[in-house]
């Protein structure tokens, strides 16, 4: 077995015979492009369907098929597992999480599942009348209850042709996001004792026209997302308020969707005062229409003049609710004098942070994967952070904000 050093750690991604299985191809290469080294386990059905080679090459590792093709004197699974911090199983087929579930170790892959002590990312690919099953459900109910998490299957065109029922593999890049997410919680982990009820809002909020038509604002909602992916693999209990977004909620949070700003504020003030940590995320939006159409405004000559009033403070609220062992992180997105206007809103809201980032880059923000931050804390401390993927951005603000 070769060692390779790689900033991020160290991944084994499991295959099992599902016809995904080419997409764990694809899932490979951008995990090493990530900068993860990725050590790959196939069970002998999947060979059927993508060649070890492929994997090999990608990789730049041997790739594990049986138990008894051992290269030196220890048991190869047993050696993996002495350098895995991560194990992927991608796809996941009905039958390994039977085996899983139940701790049946009868081929290299499942082998090394019990041999494996770190986290455990699941991604069930199958039939949607299999997903449904009430055994594989239950099967995947057991895992969660265990810690594992289960990047649930998608909507859309599997091999007998249906694609309207969940059963697809997810797509490659939730389960990129959720496997850098896990390995970067690693350093963040506390034990059972130190776990925390964190809060996190993300995306925009839409304010209506009419009908038909609303305000909006650029946010994609990733950089939300990304904090609550974080919180989650670090340990923690993690709610997620988003407004309308296209990013997957991640695997294990306690979701609420919600529309407008007053949806959020209604929402952030039911469920801040059980949490510890609050990261308001989210841009929501400053104005909404006074007097929303109750009909389609129709197209005239003439020029149309929207009335908008101010919509809630919501960091205002949480001010007015917070006690003296909870902590509230905000955001600042700029576009001209960032550094004043955030450090003027870190000290004006009484946050316990601010994270600042200029939203007219081309290069970071709104709807990319990267970002390039600032944070800002009450003393003067001051952290510019290069541009990174926002799952690291993510790590660094709950690095900076943990433990309570």
């Amino acid at each position: 077995m070769t060692a390779r050093t790689s900033h991020r750690g160290t991944v084994v991604l499991g295959v099992s015979s599902s016809i995904a299985a080419y997409k764990a191809a694809d899932l490979t290469s951008k995990l090493v492009q990530s900068g993860v080294d990725v050590h790959v386990v196939m069970t002998q059905n999947a060979t059927n369907l993508v060649r070890p080679q492929t994997f090999r090459t990608l990789s730049q590792h041997p790739v594990i098929t049986d138990l008894w093709s051992v290269p030196d004197w220890r048991p190869e699974h047993i050696a993996l597992a002495e350098l895995a911090q991560v194990l992927v199983i991608a796809p996941a087929t009905a039958n390994v999480l039977a085996k899983l579930a139940n701790g049946i170790a009868d081929d290299a892959l499942t082998t090394f599942a019990l041999a494996h002590e770190g986290p455990l990312i699941v991604a069930p690919a199958m039939n949607p009348r299999m997903w449904r099953n009430p055994a594989v459900r239950e099967n995947c109910r057991r895992l969660q209850g265990r810690g594992v998490t289960i990047v649930a299957p998608e909507s859309g065109r599997v091999a007998c042709g249906t694609d309207t029922e969940p059963g697809r593999l997810a797509d490659v890049s939730r389960i990129v996001s959720t496997t850098l997410a896990h390995l970067a919680g690693l350093s963040l982990r506390r034990d059972s004792t130190d776990r925390q009820k964190i809060l996190v809002t993300a995306g925009p909020t839409r304010e209506v026209i009419d009908p038909v038509r609303f305000i909006s604002n650029k946010s994609s909602g990733k950089m939300g997302y990304a904090c609550a992916e974080m919180a989650l693999a670090a340990g923690h209990d993690v709610t997620l308020i988003s407004g309308p977004a296209a990013t997957a909620p991640p695997p294990g949070c306690r979701f609420i969707a919600i529309e407008s700003a007053a949806d959020m504020a209604v929402t952030v003030r039911r469920e801040f005062p059980d949490c510890n940590l609050l990261i308001m995320c989210a841009a929501v939006g400053d104005y909404r229409p006074a007097t929303p159409a109750q009909q389609k405004i129709k197209k005239t000559k003439g020029k149309l003049t929207l009335t908008l009033e101010r919509t809630e403070d919501i960091l205002a609220i949480v001010a007015s609710l917070r006690k003296p062992t909870q902590k509230v992180v905000g955001f600042a997105a700029e576009t001209v004098n960032v550094d004043a206007n955030a450090v003027e809103k870190l000290h004006a809201k009484k946050l316990d942070m601010i994270v600042a980032n200029d939203v007219s880059r081309q290069d970071a923000g709104f709807g990319t994967d990267e970002n390039v931050v600032t944070l800002y804390l009450p003393d003067g401390t001051k952290h510019s952070l290069p541009r990174m993927l926002k799952i690291d951005v993510a790590a660094e603000i709950l690095r900076h904000t943990l433990p309570l």
